[in-house]
């Protein structure tokens, strides 16, 4: 009888921690779906930067960014912030951050901020509804990556580490799932 309700109060108590957060309706002041012309009203300095080709039979994504950009999401601040329009309406952000490993350097900016950001996202969002790790030996990392799906919206971290650069990159991707 105990073990049953022991059982029943750790189910209940994952539920609840996969629960967990709010909506999200987009990011900072625009909201998915708003249109280029209202995004450049609410943010006067939102510039076009390039295209982006992600399926040769779709119009290609249309990449903003802004001139006098706030870098800073979750205490960790990014290099570039960009934002992405499908058709003339913002679907997607999308914030890189670059950091290189040095002679002093056991972890690097990139990956403190992706652990930090992991962390936070776990506390507010619950566990990621995907979580991967690809090693290239038993203990160097390469690739982590987390997906948490939040209501209509999807936020992605991904730490991919050095290579023959010695640069290490964290991307965060936050984006409006497609309505099926």
């Amino acid at each position: 009888m105990i073990g049953i309700v022991l059982l029943l109060e750790t189910v209940g108590l994952a539920q609840r921690t996969d629960q967990k957060g709010r909506t999200i309706e987009g990011f900072r002041e625009l909201r998915w779906g708003t249109s280029i012309e209202q995004s450049s009203k609410i943010y006067q300095d939102l510039h076009f930067e390039k295209y982006v080709i992600s399926d040769s039979k779709e119009e290609p994504w249309k990449v903003y960014v802004r001139g006098v950009e706030h870098g800073e999401i979750e205490d960790v601040t990014f290099d570039t912030i960009e934002y992405w329009f499908k058709g003339d309406h913002f679907y997607q952000v999308r914030a890189v951050l670059h950091s290189r490993i040095g002679p002093r350097t056991l972890v690097t900016r990139a990956e403190n901020a992706f652990d930090k950001m992991n962390s936070r996202l776990r506390n507010r969002y619950g566990n990621p509804s995907g979580h991967k790790v690809d090693y290239v030996t038993e203990f160097i990392v390469v690739v982590r990556e987390a997906t948490w799906i939040v209501d209509h919206s999807a936020i992605t971290l991904k730490y991919e580490g050095t290579g023959r650069t010695n640069e290490d990159v964290l991307t965060m991707t936050m984006q409006e799932k497609r309505k099926r």
